[in-house]
C-alpha cells in the first residue's frame, strides 16, 4: 500500500520490530524501537513481549482469508515515550511454512505535522492503536464474512459491501474496479456510526475463494490536517488572503491561458504608505488590526473576478485575468485610491492609511512572472516617490529608478554620517508688499557619485528604513542653526518652516527633541514653524492635539501643509492649535483657468480667515496667479515667480538684496 500521507519523512534511525502472529509475540525489535516505544510494543512476560490476545485473533483470522503472496500493508500513527509522533507501516511477511507475521517500521513525522495533529491522535499505547485496525472480509457476492472489533464498532449495520459507502455510485464503481483489477487502493467516504468520514481502502481478491479482503484506514483527521496544512502553506494567517505561493500558481496559470487564447492579464502591486510608522508607534497588535481592515476593504472594493493576495508585511497584489486594456486596472486603482480617504476605526482611534500602487500587464510589461512582478514593484516605487495614495503604470524608464531606489537605501546612513545633506531655502513673500518674511527649509542630498538626488527619491527610502528619524532631527537642528547664523549677521529675523514626516511626528519624544534643539541653538521658538499634513494630524486626533498644544506652549508656529489634498475634519481643525494653512500647488497651477480651482482657493482663504488662520499659497509661478491671490486676500505666497530654492549662502545674499527691512517686518506671533 502506498503512503496515504505524502508529507511524512523517514527518520535516519528507524524503529523496527517483527510481530509473530502464531506465537502472538514481538519476536524481534531493534534498540531504537525498544528505546522509543518500550512497553507500547507489547506486554513483557517470561522474557517475551506479547501483543494483545484479541488483536492476535483478529489479525490471524483476517490473514487466513487473504492472499499471502500479496504484500499487504497498512499504516497507523502513534506517539513514543516522549510524545513524538511516528507513522508505522506494517507489511505481511513469511516466517516459515504457513507461518506469517508482520514487519513493522516506524518513521518520525515532521514537526509541522506532529504539532498540527490533535493530541489524542496516535496514542503512545501500541496495542490500543493496533486494536483500532479496520479489517473486513466479504464474499465474492459482497456478503459480510468478517469484521474486526474496530470495524464492527464503525459498521455494525453493514451486511453487504455496498452498505459501506456514503455514495451509492462510488460503491458500484469501487466494486467493479475490485473485480477487474483484483487489487484496488482508493480514498472514499464511508458511512459509519460516527457519521460520514474519509477512509483509504485497500482491497484484495483472494484467488482461491474469491473473497474480498479490505483494510480501511480512517484518514478523516489526515484529510482535515491536509486542509489545515494547505491553508497554512497557502493562506496568510492574519488576513486569510492567499499568499505568495498561490499568487505564483495563479500567475503561471494566467500566463498559460493568455498564451493559448491570445489574451492579456494584469496585476497591481500595492504597498501601504507609512505603515511602519504605525507598527513602531502603536505596536504590532494595532498594526495587525489595521492590516486586517485594509485587506477586507480592498477585497470588497476590487471586482469579484479579481483576486487579492498578501505577499507579507504591508504588501498586497491584485490579479485580474482576461483584461481588454490597462484602463480596467486604472479603474480599480481609482476605487482603491478612494478607500484611502476613509478612516479605519482601530483601537479607539480613527486612522488614515493610503496605498501606493504599481500596475503591470502581460505580455507588454514582462514576458515571465518574475519580470512582471518586478516591474509592477518598480511602478509602485515610482508612485510612492511622487505622491502617496497614487498609482502608476510601468514603463521602461522605471527600471533604472527601481535599481537606484534599492541602492539608495544602503547609502542613506552613510550620507547622514558624512554630512552629504544640505538645507535649501525658498522664500515666503508677503502678498501686500512682496516683502520676504519667511522661508521653507527643503532637504537636498549631494551624492559624491550621482550628484544632486531629489527628495522624492530618497525620502520614501528614509521613511521605510526608519532613517527619517535621525534625518528629520538633523533638519530641525540645521534650520535652527541657520536662523541663529542669520541673526548673528544682523539680518532681520524671519520665520523658517520645516516639514515633519508622518513617522517623525509620531515619535513619542519629538517634543523633547525639539525643545533640546531650541535650547542648544538659543533661538526664539517663534521663528521656527513646523509643517504637518492633514493625514498626519488625523492619524490619531486625540494624541495629535496634546502634542500640538505642547509645541504651542513652547512658542513654536504650526502649519498644515498641502491643505485640501488629504482627509480632514473641520470639527478637529477648530481644535488644532494651528496658525496657518498652506494651499497645495495643485490648486494654484490652474488658478484663473479652472473655475473649480478658483472656487476652492477662494473658499479656503475665506474659511481660514473665519478661523483666524494665515494662508500661504505655494507654487506661484505667474503674475496673474499672484494678482488673483492678492485679490482673494491670501497673506503669503512662495514659488518660482520670486525665487527658486537656494543654499543658505545664496539665501543670505538674497535677504541682503530683497529681504525685509526691520521697520516693515511683522512679528509672526502677531499674525
Amino acid at each position: 500500500m502506498t503512503d496515504a500521507v505524502e508529507f511524512l519523512v523517514p527518520s535516519p534511525k528507524k524503529a523496527a520490530w517483527v510481530i509473530d502472529l502464531e506465537q502472538g509475540t514481538v519476536s524481534w525489535s531493534n534498540p531504537t524501537a525498544k528505546k522509543r516505544f518500550g512497553e507500547a510494543l507489547g506486554v513483557s512476560r517470561d522474557g517475551l513481549t506479547y501483543i494483545d490476545r484479541e488483536l492476535k485473533d483478529d489479525l490471524t483470522q483476517f490473514l487466513s482469508q487473504s492472499d499471502k503472496s500479496t504484500l499487504l500493508c497498512f499504516h497507523w500513527l502513534i506517539r513514543d515515550v516522549s510524545n513524538m509522533l511516528y507513522r508505522c507501516t506494517a507489511s505481511v511477511i513469511s516466517l516459515g511454512v504457513n507461518h506469517h507475521g508482520f514487519s513493522v517500521e516506524a518513521c518520525i513525522c515532521p514537526a509541522e505535522v506532529s504539532n498540527h495533529l490533535p493530541r489524542y491522535y496516535g496514542r503512545k499505547n501500541l496495542p490500543e492503536s493496533l486494536n483500532s485496525l479496520i479489517l473486513m472480509t466479504f464474499s465474492c457476492d459482497g456478503e459480510r464474512l468478517f469484521l474486526s472489533r474496530r470495524a464492527e464498532s464503525l459498521f455494525h449495520t453493514v451486511q453487504h459491501i455496498k452498505d459501506l459507502f456514503a455514495v451509492s455510485g462510488a460503491a458500484s464503481y469501487f466494486i467493479q474496479r475490485v473485480k477487474f483489477d483484483q487489487v484496488v487502493q482508493q480514498e472514499l467516504r464511508l458511512s459509519t456510526s460516527d457519521g460520514v468520514r474519509w477512509f483509504k481502502l485497500e482491497a484484495h481478491v483472494n484467488p482461491d475463494s474469491g473473497n474480498v479482503d479490505l483494510f480501511a484506514q480512517d484518514i478523516q483527521e489526515v484529510r482535515d490536517l491536509e486542509v489545515e496544512l494547505f491553508k497554512w502553506q497557502n493562506y496568510d494567517e492574519l488576513t486569510h488572503l492567499p499568499n505568495r505561493h498561490l499568487l505564483y500558481q495563479q500567475l503561471e496559470k494566467a500566463k498559460i491561458n493568455a498564451i493559448k487564447r491570445n489574451r492579456r492579464f494584469g496585476l497591481m502591486f500595492l504597498d501601504l504608505d507609512g505603515f511602519k510608522v504605525v507598527n513602531d508607534t502603536f505596536g504590532h497588535r494595532v498594526g495587525d488590526q489595521l492590516l486586517q481592515q485594509v485587506a477586507n476593504r480592498i477585497k470588497n472594493t476590487i471586482p469579484s473576478r479579481s483576486c487579492l493576495y498578501r505577499l507579507g508585511g504591508d504588501e498586497f497584489v491584485v490579479v485580474l485575468e482576461h483584461i481588454r486594456d490597462t484602463q480596467e486596472l486604472l479603474d480599480i486603482a481609482v476605487d482603491i485610491h478612494a478607500t484611502g480617504e476613509q478612516t479605519y476605526p482601530v483601537s479607539e482611534m480613527e486612522m488614515v492609511i493610503t496605498a501606493s500602487i504599481g500596475i503591470a500587464c502581460y505580455p507588454e510589461h514582462g514576458e515571465d512572472i518574475d519580470s512582471l512582478l518586478k516591474n509592477a514593484d518598480a511602478a509602485m516605487y515610482r508612485s510612492k516617490s511622487n505622491t502617496h495614495n497614487g498609482y502608476r503604470i510601468f514603463d521602461e524608464s522605471m527600471t533604472e529608478c527601481y535599481s537606484a531606489y534599492l541602492t539608495l537605501g544602503g547609502g542613506l546612513r552613510k550620507a547622514i554620517e558624512e554630512g552629504q545633506f544640505e538645507l535649501y531655502y525658498q522664500p515666503k513673500v508677503r502678498s501686500t508688499d512682496e516683502c520676504t518674511v519667511g522661508a521653507e527649509a527643503l532637504l537636498r542630498w549631494h551624492h559624491p557619485e550621482w550628484g544632486m538626488i531629489p527628495p522624492d527619491q530618497f525620502i520614501p527610502v528614509a521613511e521605510e528604513s526608519g532613517l527619517i528619524l535621525p534625518l528629520g532631527e538633523w533638519v530641525i537642528r540645521r534650520a535652527c542653526q541657520h536662523i541663529q547664523e542669520w541673526q548673528s549677521l544682523g539680518l532681520p529675523p524671519i520665520n523658517v518652516s520645516v516639514n515633519l514626516s508622518g513617522r517623525q511626528f509620531l515619535q513619542h519624544d519629538l517634543v523633547d527633541i525639539v525643545q533640546d534643539i531650541l535650547t542648544e541653538t538659543k533661538i526664539d521658538p517663534k521663528y521656527l514653524e513646523l509643517e504637518l499634513t492633514e493625514s498626519m494630524l488625523m492619524s490619531d486626533a486625540h494624541e495629535t492635539i496634546k502634542k500640538l498644544h505642547a509645541f504651542r506652549e513652547m512658542g513654536i508656529m504650526l502649519s498644515i501643509d498641502d491643505f485640501g489634498t488629504g482627509y480632514s475634519s473641520l470639527a478637529y481643525l477648530k481644535k488644532f492649535p494651528i496658525q496657518s494653512l498652506k494651499i497645495d500647488r495643485s490648486f494654484i497651477q490652474d488658478l484663473g483657468v479652472d473655475s473649480d480651482d478658483d472656487a476652492i482657493v477662494k473658499a479656503t482663504i475665506a474659511m481660514a480667515q473665519s478661523l483666524n488662520l494665515k494662508v500661504v499659497a505655494e507654487g506661484v509661478e505667474s503674475r496673474s496667479q499672484m494678482n488673483l491671490l492678492t485679490n482673494y486676500q491670501c497673506q503669503e505666497v512662495q514659488g518660482f515667480l520670486f525665487a527658486k530654492p537656494m543654499s543658505s549662502t545664496d539665501f543670505v545674499e538674497y535677504l541682503n538684496n530683497r529681504g525685509p527691512d526691520l521697520e516693515a517686518f511683522i512679528d509672526p506671533e502677531t499674525l
